[in-house]
């Protein structure tokens, strides 16, 4: 099974961090050691969780074990959820991260996706694609026929069983969906808001391209001239590799009209005036020269 229970899975490592607090710390050795001399999964059995929930909640899995080389912090894990395996062996969820009590006992396992971790550094999961074995059972007793009944039974129970375990299944797996999307968007608004700050995108347009990055994401891939590419990274290069957009403002208009004739700023500024108040031009001059008696005046003598 492509199971990841059995690997040592990098999630912590010493050095200065910091947290999600933005408080900044110089993880020691000994910091690791107490994490791990800490976590009793009899007393807590930290969950593994999907980004760093209030609630330890809901749970895709459970921290079996902890251990350290003196330099990183690793973790076994069991009981995950097949979903969840899915998701992280195709790549959505990379990273981890954790979070500790006051008392440096773990709480939980975070695994992020869209949102950067407070982590980085830490070796992505190996999958094997050949870690199984089958064993069949042979009834060469012939005991098969006295055990009717009570197979007919433990069937009935195990299906039971079974579409209880598929119905919560499929809830974490709606929940892991809307926990993706709104990561996702996290990554789509920083993303757009960087390029705000950089003058290609207009402050107006910013909620309407997170939303449209949205929509190609949900299209995947396309086959482009170089190839298949997912149409939301051809859409994310193509607007990084944009220029700045100029805006003419205030201060532009301004000087604009300063280097003109008086008799030009004199119609730049009512044609202005009229477009603004939504007025005949002649109302509009009436109300500049009277704003501006200099300059009306220079306009004058310049005629």
């Amino acid at each position: 099974m492509n199971f990841f229970e059995n690997q040592w899975v990098e999630v912590f490592q010493a050095g200065e961090q910091t947290d999600s607090s933005g408080n900044t710390k110089n993880w020691t050795t000994s910091d690791l050691e107490k994490i791990v001399k800490n976590y009793n999964a009899k007393q807590h059995e930290a969950p593994v969780v999907v980004g760093h929930p209030k609630d330890n909640a809901p749970a895709f899995g459970w921290v079996a074990g902890l251990k350290t080389d003196g330099k990183k912090l690793y973790a076994r894990f069991k009981q995950l959820i097949p979903e969840f395996i899915d998701a992280v062996k195709r790549g959505l969820y990379k990273k981890r991260s954790i979070s500790l009590y006051p008392d440096f006992s773990l709480r939980h396992i975070g695994f992020l996706g869209a949102v950067p971790p407070a982590i980085k550094g830490l070796a992505d999961i190996k999958f094997c694609e050949n870690e199984s074995i089958t064993i069949e059972f042979n009834d060469k007793n012939g005991s098969g026929e006295k055990a009717f009944s009570q197979k007919t039974r433990g069937s009935q129970s195990m299906t039971a069983r079974k579409t209880d375990r598929e119905s919560e299944v499929s809830r974490l797996k709606a929940q892991l969906k809307e926990e993706q999307k709104k990561n996702r968007l996290s990554e789509f608004k920083e993303f757009v808001n960087r390029l705000h700050s950089g003058g290609k995108i207009v402050s107006e347009l910013r909620d309407d391209v997170v939303e449209l990055m949205e929509v190609m994401h949900q299209i995947g891939e396309y086959e482009f001239s170089e190839g298949n590419v997912y149409v939301v990274d051809k859409f994310r290069d193509y607007l990084e590799k944009q220029p700045p957009i100029v805006h003419f403002g205030e201060v532009v208009k301004e000087e604009m009209v300063r280097q003109s004739l008086a008799s030009e700023q004199i119609n730049l500024l009512t044609e202005e005036r009229a477009g603004k108040d939504n007025i005949s031009y002649s109302e509009a001059l009436s109300l500049v020269q009277m704003e501006n008696p200099e300059l009306a005046e220079k306009a004058a003598m310049e005629i």
